[in-house]
């Protein structure tokens, strides 16, 4: 064994690959905006040039499964519409259209497929809490939104997250930070309708 290990590469350092999902298939959710402020933010911290971002602000499933394999993401985060089992992708039609329902299982089975397993999956859609407790099984952390919150919220979050994280603050460092400046913002008075109802404006935010 010592001899084996005497032989062995030395591990090449290597980007924080960043996988930004994103599907609003009714054009009811500024996701667009959201992957804008991220990658300025990204672009403005400390770290920038160990931060790699592979941004799909309209993601379908095949883009996703691509990602998966081709970026190898180490962060996968997923923006638009969900429930407690549920995700909502685009369908690549140019015009609004209906979502493409994948259930929260299928999801958290493609991640675990991959050799290369991300080390966070982050759900920044409605009612997504419940579904980490089946992604922490495959990754080592997982955050979900539960309590409602504006979009406009949900775009600082995510901004404030990745900027956090490129500062070189840790996963729970960077959550408690973006959590933070919602507050310090003031909180959204919008109210999340009950999905599926495409025009929504609004996400949720899991407490930890």
């Amino acid at each position: 064994m010592r001899t084996v290990m005497r032989e062995l590469r030395a591990p090449k350092p290597e980007k924080l690959r960043v996988l930004l999902l994103a599907a609003a298939s009714a054009g009811d959710l500024r996701v667009g905006q959201e992957q804008q402020r991220i990658r300025a933010a990204v672009q403005s911290a400390t770290h920038r040039d160990l931060v790699d971002l592979d941004l799909h602000p309209a993601a379908t499933a095949d883009v996703f499964l691509d990602a998966l394999t081709r970026f190898r993401p180490h962060v996968v985060h997923f923006s638009g519409h969900s429930t407690q089992d549920l995700i909502a992708f685009e369908k690549g039609e140019d015009g609004f259209h209906e979502s493409a329902i994948v259930s929260a299982g299928a999801f958290a089975r493609a991640i675990a497929a991959v050799d290369d397993k991300p080390l966070l999956v982050l759900l920044n859609s409605c009612h997504s809490a419940a579904q980490t407790g089946t992604l922490v099984s495959t990754v080592p952390f997982a955050i979900g939104m539960s309590d409602t919150i504006g979009d406009v919220d949900a775009i600082t979050y995510a901004a404030r997250f990745y900027a956090a994280v490129a500062d070189g603050q840790s996963v729970q460092a960077a959550h408690l930070l973006s959590r933070a400046a919602i507050e310090l913002n003031g909180l959204s008075t919008a109210t999340c309708r009950p999905w599926p109802v495409q025009r929504t404006s609004t996400r949720a935010l899991q407490s930890w």
